[in-house]
């Protein structure tokens, strides 16, 4: 199993024993794990609660990329942003991290040909016609993919 290390939200949030226990939870008694676990989930979210119902609170806002992402932002505002995309590649499992990876390589590779294929005059010029009618209908694909 691979090694994850906390979170940023985690620290700000919990106690250091919680981890403590969730690490030693797999170890114990079946009955045991089940009775401990989900009073560990509730306090963590009982500990979440009261962070936040604190004006100093607001120290977490430190970590977030600027502009403040929302549950609404585009896709791209996350693949675009480097410290974004090393945190989150941190915590996904092999084949996520691959799709991400293709996903903002193509944004990359994207944004090279909307460069290219315009010329001074603001007419296209890389890619002919058929090829032009491809490549908006793949980006339009991506675009409304809801990762």
């Amino acid at each position: 199993m691979k090694e994850l290390p906390i979170t940023e939200f985690d620290m700000q949030t919990l106690p250091q024993f919680i981890q403590l226990a969730k690490a030693i939870l797999p170890f114990m008694e079946f009955n045991t794990q089940q009775t401990l676990s989900p009073l560990l989930r509730a306090y963590e979210f009982s500990c979440t609660m009261n962070y936040y119902s604190r004006p100093e609170s607001l120290r977490i806002a430190a970590c977030s990329a600027k502009p403040h992402l929302s549950l609404n932002s585009p896709i791209q505002d996350i693949l675009s942003d480097e410290n974004i995309m090393n945190v989150i590649l941190t915590y996904c499992p092999d084949n996520f991290k691959n799709i991400l990876s293709n996903f903002k390589n193509y944004n990359k590779m994207s944004d090279l040909f909307n460069i290219l294929n315009r010329d001074q005059n603001g007419s296209n010029s890389f890619l002919n016609p058929a090829q032009q009618k491809m490549y908006e209908a793949y980006t339009e694909q991506l675009n409304n993919l809801n990762l």
